[in-house]
């Protein structure tokens, strides 16, 4: 079982009075996060590409997250790849991403496992880079069942996850050296 995953996003719309708003939600239910997608990136980069996708993505390119004046989070078009990176914690547990990369913009969300988190809450994050691929340096708590609690993992644009499971940075660079 793999530690580290790429969100699933699946588009959704929300009308009102003839305007399409076009959304993602991170997370489950009433502790989910909405992440507004602007209607000219929709049309421009993910319209024709939805069928392509199956309707589910965790990488998209192009772009840039920006948080408004009221505290929400949109996509818009931009140079950027954006990466949507989600460290499923133990058994009532937790989670928790340090990315190593060099990053534009960082947006971390919690991801519920059950309405009140008492099942484990998953540390997840939205990174936005100039790079095809993220480096991350993750730990996770609760009952893992003989998975690894800890590790290193690089996270590339095709989708492609590598990771070093057991092992931190400062045990990376001894090894290196």
């Amino acid at each position: 079982m793999n530690a580290v995953k790429i969100v699933e996003l699946k588009v959704k719309v929300n009308q009102v009075e003839e305007k399409k708003f076009h959304y993602v939600d991170l997370g489950e239910e009433r502790n989910s996060q909405k992440v507004w997608i602007n209607y000219l990136y929709f049309e421009e980069e993910l319209k024709n590409k939805l069928s392509e996708y199956n309707e589910t993505m965790g990488i998209l390119k192009n772009g840039r997250i920006e948080k408004t004046s009221r505290g929400n989070y949109v996509i818009k078009k931009g140079s950027n790849n954006l990466f949507f990176i989600l460290v499923k914690c133990g058994y009532r547990g937790s989670s928790y991403i340090e990315v190593l990369s060099e990053y534009s913009n960082l947006v971390k969300f919690s991801y519920y496992h059950s309405p009140r988190g008492n099942l484990g809450i998953s540390d997840g994050a939205i990174i936005e880079t100039k790079e095809d691929k993220v480096k991350i340096e993750w730990n996770r708590r609760g009952r893992l069942y003989g998975n690894p609690s800890k590790g290193i993992s690089i996270i590339h644009i095709d989708g492609q996850i590598e990771s070093v499971d057991n092992i931190d940075i400062e045990e990376l660079k001894e090894i290196d050296n």
